[in-house]
């Protein structure tokens, strides 16, 4: 190599290597520009979640028990705008403490029988999670009632309430409890 090759070698690599500088500083701007954006976002915002329950599959059964509602009828009780008739609160208290009283009382022998009846065993500390599931709907299910009973005019003392209430939630605890039996025999099958 002569000397004007040389020359012409090293101008073409200075050149290159001042391409590729460039090329460099562009990358980085591009790099910094896209690391503030994401500081800018760092909040997720998650606009609406849609659950289509009947696109679910189950395959393992277990968990609440739900008295008084399936999929099929649930709906939401609270309507804008709607108030439920107002009972007094101590009625309220009063009435959840003798259905409370109730389901763990009859409960038991009550789970019991449709566990014989559907050939499905229950332990002890299951039964022990479905009452309390049950007496944890309860005020819900009073309200429901409540309302119901306003609707059908029923209800014009206190005594007549507490029994369309009491009775209607007694006839949904033993419906829900068989069919939740019917339910873990058929899964067993």
């Amino acid at each position: 190599m002569n000397g004007s090759d040389w020359t012409t070698y090293l101008n073409n690599l200075s050149g290159y290597v001042q391409e590729q500088d460039k090329r460099i500083q562009e990358l980085t701007q591009k790099l910094e520009q896209l690391q503030s954006n994401l500081n800018e976002q760092k909040t997720n915002r998650i606009e609406k979640i849609e659950y289509k329950f009947d696109q679910l599959k189950i395959e393992n059964l277990n968990g609440t028990l739900h008295i008084g509602m399936s999929p099929q009828d649930m709906e939401d009780f609270s309507m804008p705008g709607q108030s439920l008739p107002q009972v007094t609160q101590p009625f309220k208290q009063q009435l959840v403490s003798e259905l409370s009283n109730f389901v763990e009382q009859e409960g038991p022998a009550l789970i019991r029988n449709l566990s014989e009846e559907y050939a499905r065993k229950i332990d002890k500390p299951y039964q022990g999670i479905l009452l309390q599931d049950i007496i944890k709907q309860l005020p819900s299910r009073i309200a429901f009632y409540e309302k119901k009973a306003a609707d059908e005019k029923i209800g014009s003392n206190d005594s007549a309430l507490r029994e369309y209430i009491s009775s209607h939630i007694k006839e949904e605890i033993h419906h829900s409890l068989t069919v939740y039996m019917q339910s873990l025999k058929e899964e067993k099958t």
